[in-house]
């Protein structure tokens, strides 16, 4: 049963977490001792504490892995359906072209953490993950990003300050964000913040609807 049920829902390569697997016909202790047997059969491999997947037989390799940044991403930022987080600090400043370095340690603000900052292991990648201000969700989680990163773009930036500004404007023209999005996410927008956007110019990017 768990077996058909792994492959309708997850498929091959996909982190499959021990504690999200909730099925009406089995019992907790129930779905740990078959997730236990299918590791001992070799169907289910384990990729960390809690963590399996559903691996495919590759020619080279014998089997194929997991990639760590596909299940932190699951983990901490966003599923097929749902966004719940999204990457901040150097490794979002290495995404929009601020920087070339890429960061030792990933930072994530998620819904899925009540502190305000704490360091976990997943596999062998350090992530430093802390609780958003307010809910992140795929309406905002891109908007919110990018006020993070304005935030911190002289501290992550190769750039000059023009050419910073300049990538940062032509990021905003491209997700085409609006002045409604950014007034919807008024509350966390700090006055260090604020005050770049208008110096800077950005706030004008913001189209009207």
């Amino acid at each position: 049963m768990l077996k058909s049920y792994l492959l309708e829902n997850y498929g091959y390569n996909e982190p499959i977490f021990l504690n999200d697997l909730k099925i009406e016909e089995l019992s907790e202790n129930a779905v740990r001792q078959s997730v236990k047997r299918l590791v001992a059969n070799g169907f289910l491999e384990r990729f960390d504490k809690g963590i399996y997947y559903i691996p495919k037989q590759d020619g080279l390799l014998g089997k194929s892995y997991l990639d760590p940044l596909l299940v932190i991403m699951r983990k901490y930022v966003r599923n097929e359906s749902d966004t719940y987080g999204y990457l901040t600090g150097m490794a979002f400043a290495n995404q929009l072209g601020l920087t070339t370095q890429v960061p030792a340690i990933i930072e994530i603000v998620t819904n899925r953490e009540a502190t305000n900052g704490r360091t976990v292991t997943v596999g062998n990648q350090k992530v430093r993950i802390k609780k958003a201000t307010v809910n992140v969700s795929d309406n905002n989680a891109d908007i919110l990003q990018f006020l993070d990163c304005i935030g911190q773009a002289e501290k992550y930036t190769e750039l000059s300050i023009v050419e910073t500004i300049e990538n940062m404007s032509t990021y905003v023209k491209g997700k085409g964000f609006t002045r409604e999005q950014l007034a919807g996410v008024s509350s966390v927008i700090t006055g260090a913040t604020a005050k770049k956007l208008i110096e800077w110019g950005l706030v004008y990017e913001f189209v009207s609807q």
